[in-house]
């Protein structure tokens, strides 16, 4: 196919998937003013996908002749291969650009992203499963955000060991208890000069070894196993972060990222614990392993709204411990998630 018109809204995806599924030479967006930015984004996307793009901007959602005359023009102007992907837009929007397709016999497809579908309306009626190559990054971009850093995964992959045999023993609730002592005895003065300590868990699986400059987790039964881990990461909680890409990447096979730094249009930076997605939507995750800590956890709870409200996406908050009511209670007006860790981790995206 050569061209898809697009009919620019703030829901991205329902124009972004046809396009890398179909990979049309050209692509013409359409937009209102309020969705001048949005056209912006997709833009620069396209762009970098090396697909030609023409847009008309500042259109009249609510112009129902004067659209679809112009529309009618364009398809003058055009070649013979043009599809309208009449997902986005306004309803007058989109039922002017149907008619003018229609009226030029034009294909013309609708984007179900909810059931990953797209359905042909025009001139045939067909269904067909939604298939496109989707990054992360891509996501984002089309909404604006930009990958300023990501941690590297080798320092995480160090974990799965671990990770497994907690899995396999179902003893997580012992891991964090080990975990609360470590950083109760980390935050003793006295204890940080110590050349060498332990902290072994209660049944006697975990044991932390302080060994001068050097920091160890052993694990296991009658014969153990152990990794290094690096002090400063690990007290700050960063192996739960790394527990929820081992559970992403390995049991559900989802390709996840972790510690990403993002910028907004504005500039704002944020940094995201887990991000990963799954049926063309965007899963971010704000891990806690420490106690509770009500305010800073519902600052949490807002920030994952903010970035989850600008990308349609899910948020997600997964705690080493029980919250409050109260707590539950705002995360569910927010529409997030809350996951509290214990010995197995299930949960659907």
């Amino acid at each position: 196919m050569n061209t898809i018109f697009c009919l620019v809204s703030r829901q991205a995806m329902a124009n972004v998937l046809p396009v890398l599924m179909f990979k049309p030479k050209n692509v013409f967006l359409l937009a209102t003013p309020e969705e001048k930015s949005c056209a912006d984004n997709l833009e620069k996307l396209f762009k970098s996908k090396k697909i030609n793009v023409q847009r008309k901007d500042g259109l009249d959602a609510y112009d129902y002749i004067g659209f679809k005359n112009f529309v009618k023009q364009q398809l003058e102007m055009q070649s013979d291969d043009i599809w309208l992907n009449v997902t986005g837009g306004t309803k007058l929007m989109a039922l002017a650009a149907y008619e003018a397709f229609a009226e030029k016999d034009k294909k013309i497809i609708y984007c179900d992203t909810e059931h990953q579908k797209i359905i042909s309306l025009f001139p045939d009626y067909s269904v067909t499963e939604l298939k496109a190559e989707l990054t992360i990054e891509d996501y984002l971009n089309s909404y604006g955000y930009s990958i300023e850093e990501i941690r590297q995964i080798e320092s995480v992959e160090d974990y799965f060991d671990l990770f497994s045999f907690i899995e396999y023993n179902n003893s997580m609730s012992s891991f964090i208890e080990m975990f609360n002592t470590i950083r109760e005895h980390l935050a003793s003065e006295n204890k940080v000069k110590q050349p060498k300590f332990t902290v072994t868990s209660n049944d006697q699986l975990f044991q932390f070894q302080k060994n001068y400059d050097k920091y160890f987790i052993q694990f296991g039964k009658q014969k153990k196993s152990s990794i290094k881990v690096e002090l400063t990461n690990f007290k700050s909680g960063d192996w739960l972060e790394y527990y929820i890409f081992y559970i992403l990447k390995k049991k559900q096979n989802l390709s996840p990222l972790v510690g990403v730094k993002l910028k907004n249009q504005e500039g704002v930076e944020n940094e995201i614990d887990v991000m990963v997605l799954k049926d063309y939507r965007l899963n971010i995750f704000s891990c806690k392993s420490g106690k509770k800590d009500n305010q800073f956890d519902l600052y949490q709870l807002e920030t994952l709204r903010s970035i989850t409200s600008g990308t349609f996406g899910k948020g997600i908050f997964v705690t080493a411990n029980r919250h409050s009511e109260k707590f539950l209670n705002r995360a569910k007006e927010l529409s997030i998630m809350v996951i509290q860790v214990n010995n197995k981790l299930n949960f659907d995206l």
